[in-house]
């Protein structure tokens, strides 16, 4: 026990608090017992570790659990002397549990100490809610015939055929000072009850067995063969009380049947001596489990986050890749094909000025000049085209992408489960093809803004104005589209030669140097946005891991589970 109480209850409220947000949503091979350690521990710490640490003093609590058709609820009303739990034939019979103390002992169980996330009703047999606004409740009952210091839950089915009422009795389980473990002369080597005396065993509870509905004459066999197994099981100090088989619609027992139980009770209530030592072994035994229970805890999530990472590092390569390509795309004259090429040849006249760069820059100006004047419709044609072409080079580039993406999650741990079979993820979205043709809109407009600026002397501007803005600018798109790797053929002479003559007309306006900061500039703000729209493209893929596997792995404070890690760390050594 630690020489500080305060630390330690401190240092447990952070590791439940650390566990609580550690996620493990990810189905893989660690995680279905680790979320299990996880959920436990946590109830447990808030159920019972603090609660018990804050008042070593308090009543004894003994949760009486086990099997479906034990008689738990049948022993509960006997060892009482009255009923307060249901009893019957119907399964499961006990759905909101039932505590029942001396009215000396409510204050204690009343004030939410215990098992504080569990709403309390009080109130006898007859107003038994099964549920309430707020979830399942536990019942509270008080009477004179309960020993004071001492308090007995009547919790549901261990195997219960609903999911809730099994999570329940495994959260009551955990926050007893004893263990009364209910099972039958028919189903006591059943498999699941020996998974919980199992954890008993590795937790270091006070535990006691009852042995219910044995058939006449075969107590000493059973009590004999059910020792056995106790002790293989390393659970060597457990005392064993038979009960033997009573008619199925009583709902209580003949007092002798339950006496020998009754006495261990309330003797361990009378006195302290023997009530510390029961609570100190299981408190103990609790504590000493933590650390096991939380590394299950802290390597499925280590694991978990290995997964994530690979998930994440998959979409941030494939479109980082994707940026690239593109990047490499649109310089290597892949934009110069067709309609594109065609249109700025009829435009610009590319034989008669190819002509004219053989002779003197100045005549490339003055030609071109005269060659677009009147020509605003051609022009308007020639952006349409780039629009176009460019749009579904970027729509392209995302659908490969996103292909790219899903069939690497399918891939990788995981990555199914996230993808939840979303066909839509397979492309590109929907938002990415609305906004694609804006962007390079937006971008045209950006072009002749850099031109604007560009011709901002009388001299230039004058330049600028007789060949034309619109026409500057798409001289400088394709510029940027020009280079010739792309190409073949034929192609390589035409493009070459579209190439020069933007190049010449460009330089023939600005000079060489400023053309190259218009082209380098330009190219800038185009991938600028290009990274923008397949950024928020990827964010589809970003959301659903982040949905199911948490926001924390972005940030650069660590993971929940390095703060699992750190906590572990602080109770260790407060203790």
């Amino acid at each position: 026990m630690s020489a500080n109480p305060l630390e330690t209850i401190a240092a447990l409220e952070g590791l439940g608090q650390a566990l609580r947000t550690t996620r493990l949503e990810l189905d893989l091979g660690s995680a279905k017992p680790a979320r299990q350690a996880r959920d436990e521990l946590a109830h447990q710490i808030d159920d019972y570790l603090v609660p018990r640490l804050r008042r070593l003093d308090a009543p004894l609590l003994v949760v009486l659990g086990g099997s479906t058709g034990s008689g738990k609820s049948t022993i509960t009303n006997t060892i009482v002397g009255r009923e307060v739990s249901p009893a019957g034939v119907l399964r499961p019979t006990t759905r909101a549990p039932v505590l029942i103390c001396h009215p000396d002992d409510e204050e204690w169980f009343a004030g939410g100490d215990v098992l504080p996330d569990l709403p309390r009703v009080t109130g006898q047999r007859g107003s038994n809610p099964t549920s309430v606004a707020t979830g399942t409740v536990l019942r509270l009952v008080t009477t004179d015939t309960m020993q004071p210091g001492l308090a007995l839950i009547d919790a549901p089915d261990i195997d219960s055929v609903e999911e809730a009422n099994r999570e329940l009795a495994t959260q009551l389980l955990s926050a007893a000072d004893l263990w009364l473990f209910a099972t039958t002369g028919v189903r006591y080597a059943d498999a699941v009850p020996w998974d919980f005396l199992r954890q008993a065993r590795s937790r270091g509870t006070s535990l006691a067995c009852i042995v219910n509905r044995i058939p006449p004459g075969a107590t000493d066999e059973i009590v004999t063969h059910f020792g056995s197994m106790l002790t293989d099981a390393g659970l060597t100090d457990v005392t064993v009380f038979p009960v033997e088989q009573q008619p199925v619609d009583m709902t209580t027992l003949p007092p002798d049947a339950v006496a020998d139980i009754k006495a261990l009770l309330t003797g361990l209530a009378s006195d302290a001596d023997q009530r510390s030592a029961v609570v100190r072994a299981t408190l103990d035994g609790a504590m000493d489990s933590i650390g096991p229970r939380t590394r299950t805890v802290i390597e499925s999530g280590v694991e978990q986050n290995g997964a994530v990472d690979e998930l994440r590092q998959s979409v941030e390569g494939t479109y980082a890749d994707t940026r690239s390509r593109l990047a490499a795309d649109i310089r290597s004259g892949t934009l110069l094909r067709g309609e594109v090429l065609e249109r700025w040849q009829e435009l610009i006249g590319t034989a008669e000025l190819m002509r004219a760069v053989q002779s003197r820059i100045s005549l490339i100006r003055d030609r071109v000049g005269a060659f677009l004047t009147g020509r605003t419709g051609q022009t308007v044609e020639v952006q349409g085209e780039i629009t176009s072409t460019l749009e579904q080079l970027l729509i392209d580039h995302a659908d490969r992408a996103a292909s790219t993406t899903v069939s690497a999650w399918k891939s990788l741990p995981g990555g199914r489960q996230v993808l939840a079979g979303d066909r839509s993820l397979q492309l590109a979205s929907e938002a990415f093809r609305a906004q694609v043709r804006g962007e390079v809109q937006a971008w045209q407009d950006d072009i002749l803004e850099l031109v604007r600026e560009q011709g901002a002397n009388k001299r230039t501007t004058a330049r600028v104005l007789a060949v034309g803005v619109n026409s500057v600018g798409i001289a400088l798109m394709l510029v940027i589209f020009a280079q010739t790797a792309g190409l073949t053929g034929a192609e390589v002479a035409i493009g070459a030669g579209t190439a020069g003559i933007s190049q010449t007309l460009l330089s023939a306006l600005f000079g060489e140097q400023a053309v190259r900061e218009l082209a380098a500039e330009a190219q800038r703000l185009l991938l600028q946005r290009i990274g923008t729209l397949l950024d928020a493209d990827a964010d589809r893929f970003r959301s659903r891991l982040s949905a199911i596997a948490g926001p924390d792995l972005d940030t650069d404070n660590g993971t929940a589970v390095d703060e699992l890690v750190t906590a572990l760390d602080r109770f260790e050594r407060s203790r």
